[in-house]
């Protein structure tokens, strides 16, 4: 196990699966840092693990052979650049294959707009891994180049459907345990893989596209409920205070966030709220409903309940 400056690009260098089991890749700049936790499952296949908590760690790449890579966000979002100047996300619970070409730049930059993103990547060199499950997992047939075609034939593909599936196979990669990691790693990337052959298209939704411009005035958005989560702004407000189209502003910000506008604006009051009710001990429960923007404390506590799953009472017992 080793660990690197800068060195983030090297989970695409050809021979996947030649080196050593498990490698810890460690990158940092004036924005942040971040590090990839990356296993050689077996020639041509890897995981890496991805807490990334930087504005950027995007350097052009010359792939030396191509790859097909698929990615799930657990936390945070990205945000990737795109012919044209156009930019789409990945957010939380979202998976998207991806077709990375010898022959032709997908994407010509990427940030991560919340300064934030953890995620899984299982990284695939279409001709070695495909020799490898040819003759460790015959009986599957699975064709990495069907998949490709299927999901990615024209660039990304997002899917947002069969969550279920997609929730379970990740869910336990997150939580597997150290002393069986290897073979275990092996045996879902089968599963995924196996998943992934029988899509279609009505389970594959291409990404939402975005302007940049919309991209950097939704972000200002976002960071303006974060600095004043108990606004009294309506979407409609901020859409006019940001110069965006109210129908452009929930979409984008349900790309990046994860969640509607309404429920992130909610969810923000609730968990301030919250705050104040361990760290403002001489306010009553009314009072800092109040402040939260509630006329009453039944209306107060309701709302603070549908967030946190207890009343604002319990929750100042239980935390004080």
């Amino acid at each position: 196990m080793t660990k690197k400056t800068g060195a983030f690009h090297n989970i695409y260098k050809t021979g996947i699966g030649a080196e050593t089991e498990k490698r810890i890749l460690h990158e940092g700049n004036e924005s942040g840092e971040g590090t990839m936790r990356r296993f050689e499952v077996a020639p041509g296949i890897q995981i890496t693990y991805n807490d990334l908590k930087m504005d950027s760690c995007f350097r052009p790449i010359r792939f030396e052979k191509d790859f097909l890579q698929i990615n799930h966000c657990l936390e945070g979002c990205y945000e990737c650049e795109l012919e044209g100047g156009s930019v789409s996300f990945l957010g939380e619970g979202d998976l998207c294959v991806d077709y990375l070409s010898k022959d032709r730049q997908v994407f010509l930059g990427s940030r991560i707009p919340l300064k934030k993103y953890r995620g899984i990547t299982v990284l695939l060199e279409m001709e070695t891994a495909q020799q490898t499950l040819d003759q460790g997992f015959q009986q599957a047939h699975i064709s990495l180049e069907q998949i490709k075609e299927r999901l990615c034939s024209d660039g990304r593909s997002l899917i947002i459907k069969s969550k279920h599936e997609i929730d379970h196979i990740f869910s336990e990669l997150y939580s597997v345990d150290e002393r069986i990691q290897v073979p275990y790693f092996w045996i879902k990337v089968i599963e995924l893989l196996l998943f992934l052959s029988l899509l279609d298209g009505s389970a594959v939704c291409r990404p939402q596209q975005f302007s940049a411009d919309i991209s950097k005035r939704t972000q200002e958005v976002y960071q303006y409920i974060i600095e004043n989560p108990f606004t009294k702004d309506t979407i409609q407000d901020l859409a006019c205070m940001f110069g965006l189209a109210e129908s452009s502003l929930k979409r984008c910000f349900k790309s990046i966030a994860g969640a509607s506008i309404g429920t992130f604006i909610k969810t923000k009051r609730m968990e301030t709220a919250a705050e104040l009710l361990v760290s403002e001990s001489a306010l009553s429960i009314g009072e800092i409903g109040s402040v939260a923007g509630y006329e009453n404390q039944s209306k107060f506590s309701a709302a603070f309940k549908s967030v946190m799953g207890v009343t604002p009472q319990a929750y100042r017992h239980k935390c004080c």
